[in-house]
């Protein structure tokens, strides 16, 4: 008897308690790189740096296309040239595959700041954009989807991140 009055009362303090009537957490995940490439918002950025990149990569190209000639002369004719001619076309090549080498260094001295200074922006930005959502739809917790390892597809909001993202003013 005095084993289910005990049970009786802890029953009764447990359902007194604040803990049963807690609210269930609610959880929200979406993909960044999703948002990040189909945000119309961040278009204009995301173009003006992919256009920058292949500009460089052109160059590139041309620069790789020149010294690949200039070695294929100069491996069909080399019997045909003087030592000092050949010496002359192998420091000529030795200079372009440092040129391009620069160049190549110059691009990404270039393009990695520009873009860590494009994502720097863009998550600044994305985060405002969820702390706004999480507050308005009674989120507990809203996650970048690349860093949970699973996740239910009814925690997927990264329609409503997208959408939230692009009506947002700066």
């Amino acid at each position: 008897m005095k084993k289910v009055c005990a049970l009786l009362v802890f029953v009764g303090l447990l359902m007194a308690s604040p803990l049963a009537y807690a609210a269930e957490p609610k959880i929200g995940t979406f993909d960044m790189d999703r948002v990040l490439n189909e945000s119309k918002r961040w278009a204009k950025e995301r173009e003006a740096f992919e256009k920058k990149q292949k500009e460089w990569q052109q160059t590139l190209e041309k620069k790789a296309a020149e010294l690949k000639a200039l070695k294929e002369s100069y491996e069909k004719k080399p019997g045909m040239l003087s030592e000092e001619a050949r010496r002359e076309k192998e420091r000529e090549f030795q200079q372009k595959a440092k040129e391009l080498e620069r160049m190549g260094q110059d691009a990404e001295g270039e393009l990695k700041p520009m873009y860590q200074e494009i994502i720097t922006r863009f998550t600044k930005n994305l985060k405002k954009v969820a702390a706004k959502l999480g507050k308005d739809g009674n989120y507990t917790v809203i996650l970048e989807a690349g860093l949970v390892m699973y996740a239910d597809d009814e925690t997927d909001i990264t329609d409503q991140v997208l959408k939230a993202f692009d009506a947002a003013k700066e």
